[in-house]
């Protein structure tokens, strides 16, 4: 009988030092780091590793899998969950590098009898790097700028997941090992040691947790040498890191020649660094990683081209839309260089949708030469989900032209497939790129009519009693229209119940579909009711949310009455002038500068006794600094 009864940390029963990760022998240097982190495992419930895979990461994998096995011997079966973000948009190499060694971790943690588990953890789709920037909530993360995406990417999905492990182990019986070291780089040093880490001891967070860097003071050398290493020079024996050692030479790193598996060729610098994070990362002015990759993965190419056109496209002033999302309590529109023009969303789509389905095709001819199903090279771009949450979005933000989103999905379904920029249209893109206008306030647009009821309406649903054969099944409960009420006692419609907004395709893959449709025959129908153009983006919204196929939490209701006022608004504004431009905008009747607008708020301000306040578009939830610093892709 094993003994799996673990009492809460405490802190002062570490009796590991510094010098057990300081000897000179390299299997002794490890032998450091598994007591520390066997000394760890004694006194939590749990022990999670946020791990992608990647080099440094691998590292902690390996150690902890040794800690496990050696307290096994000992009569002690600890439970360890290793938690991998997949961004939907990584690496094709990697996320097929952290699938394969998740499989081999499995296998031997079945081997060794070991309470060892993989967890995949992906963005929420309203979150997806591709959603945000194609449906308008959101631009790149470009390098200079806060790193949004990894927060929504990276972040959030991880510390989901560690919320639901501290209901069910209680948040103070929880360690978790990380991948960061000092010698990354100065500012990483920096920030691990302004939050205390330590390759020795866990440390509390603010979330209540603890934390733990068992290779904070080691050399990429060391991190090497362990991946290359042998039972013979480590110690103990572990996974194989052969596959990980390709990719990385792959990428231009050269793993310190250290058992190189490319040993015709040599690094410029002995451990040359290798990026092996998100396929269409901005953060990197030159993504000299990927460059490297397309020599070992050539089919990548077109990833590669679409991430060069995003960066290039990014702050080329007329791939801007310069209206906010929002009506302050002025009502004025502000007018500055926010989400991408609806133009560029466009193209963004075609050549996402472009790309996965020119790999569809590959697949297609593939699987007919071999008689058997073969797989995609790469990841989905887009899914049907993300499809879908960019289509509300579309309508929600009203920026588009009414139906452009059926008009092109029904292109592309037709065999329409959309180039993207050469290599000299990238360079010319990037020749005109104009960085000072971001964020700064250009004026504002005053609607004839300002509309600030809350309540979300549809004409559709009124015409109809919840008994009719016609009504959806959201409209219906107990036999009566279902109606969710706010605490103002204002009663909306339902549009289902989930933690964030998400799309719900399930009605549609079951056997009979909604209102007995397919999927396929369910395009068509919104395609023949929405891509002629006829109809307004509210009628779309309030489509997408009466089928079903939008849902969101409770309250969101409110929400999706400002976007239909917002949208009333600017068709108005329509009426009188074209607003897709800055020129556009500038000309239009309807605009002031920012002097005039001012005016206008002292004025107001002076009426009511309150300043007036410009509203933050699409508020979401605050992320400390030292939070976006973790790197759950060491």
């Amino acid at each position: 009988m094993f003994d799996t009864s673990v009492s809460t940390f405490d802190p002062s029963s570490i009796i590991a030092t510094s010098s057990d990760i300081q000897k000179r022998e390299f299997a002794d240097v490890c032998q450091g780091a598994i007591n520390a982190i066997k000394n760890t495992m004694r006194k939590f419930k749990l022990i999670t590793v946020a791990s992608s895979w990647g080099k440094d990461s691998s590292a902690v994998v390996a150690l902890t899998i040794e800690a496990a096995t050696q307290l096994r011997a000992e009569g002690i079966k600890v439970r360890v969950r290793v938690m991998t973000s997949d961004t939907l948009v990584d690496s094709a190499p990697m996320i097929r590098l952290a699938k394969h060694m998740a499989s081999q971790m499995s296998e031997l943690a079945e081997q060794r009898d070991l309470d060892i588990e993989q967890v995949f953890v992906t963005p929420d789709p309203i979150d997806h790097y591709l959603v945000t920037m194609i449906g308008g909530r959101g631009t790149a993360s470009v390098a200079g700028s806060d790193a949004t995406c990894s927060v929504d990417l990276k972040v959030r999905p991880m510390a989901k997941y560690s919320r639901e492990l501290a209901k069910q182990y209680g948040k103070e019986n929880i360690c978790n090992f990380i991948g960061t070291r000092h010698e990354e780089s100065t500012g990483r040093s920096a920030r691990m040691t302004a939050r205390g880490e330590s390759a020795i001891a866990p440390v509390q967070q603010d979330d209540g947790m603890y934390q733990m860097s068992p290779i904070a003071d080691w050399t990429v050398g060391e991190v090497w040498q362990l991946l290359n290493g042998t039972a013979r020079s480590l110690g103990f024996e572990t996974l194989d890191f052969s596959r990980t050692v390709s990719v990385y030479e792959a990428m231009g790193e050269f793993t310190c020649d250290t058992l190189s598996v490319n040993t015709s060729t040599k690094a410029k610098s002995p451990c040359s660094g290798g990026r092996g994070g998100c396929v269409i990362c901005q953060k990197v002015t030159v993504d000299n990683s990927m460059d490297q990759m397309l020599g070992s993965y050539p089919y990548l190419a077109p990833l590669a081209r679409f991430s060069k056109v995003i960066q290039a496209g990014h702050f080329l002033p007329e791939n801007r839309s310069y209206l906010a999302k929002s009506v302050d309590q002025a009502g004025l529109v502000r007018v500055f260089a926010n989400a991408y023009s609806a133009e560029w969303q466009a193209n963004l789509l075609k050549w996402a949708l472009t790309i996965d389905r020119r790999e569809d095709e590959y697949v297609e001819e593939k699987s007919r030469k071999l008689g058997r199903p073969a797989e995609r090279r790469f990841g989905r771009l887009l899914e049907e989900e993300h499809l879908w949450l960019i289509a509300f979005s579309w309508a929600r933000y009203g920026h588009q032209k009414p139906g452009e989103f059926a008009r092109i999905l029904e292109a592309v379904d037709a065999g329409a497939r959309f180039e993207m920029p050469s290599d000299a249209e990238i360079e010319d893109m990037k020749a005109r790129a104009e960085r000072k206008g971001s964020g700064k306030t250009m004026g504002y647009l005053a609607p004839k009519t300002v509309i600030t009821g809350t309540a979300f309406r549809d004409n559709w649903r009124d015409l109809i009693s919840a008994d009719s054969a016609c009504a959806p099944d959201v409209m219906v409960k107990d036999g009566d229209r279902a109606m969710y009420v706010a605490s103002s006692g204002v009663a909306h419609d339902t549009i289902g119940s989930a933690p964030v907004v998400s799309a719900d395709l399930s009605a549609l893959r079951e056997a009979d579909g909604t209102f007995g449709l397919t999927y396929e025959e369910f395009k068509f129908w919104h395609a023949l009711e929405f891509a002629g153009g006829h109809k307004t983006h509210n009628d779309e919204m309030a489509f997408l949310i009466r089928e079903g196929l939008i849902k969101a939490r409770n309250g969101y209701q409110s929400q999706i009455g400002v976007y239909q006022g917002l949208n009333l608004m600017l068709d108005d504004l329509r009426a009188e002038g074209p607003i897709g431009s800055l020129a556009e905008i500038q000309s239009h009747p309807r605009f002031m500068t920012e002097e005039q607008a001012a005016v206008l708020k002292q004025e107001l301000a002076a009426q009511t006794g309150h300043q007036v306040e410009t509203p933050v578009d699409e508020p979401t939830t605050e992320i400390h600094e030292e939070q976006m610093a973790l790197d759950f892709a060491a």
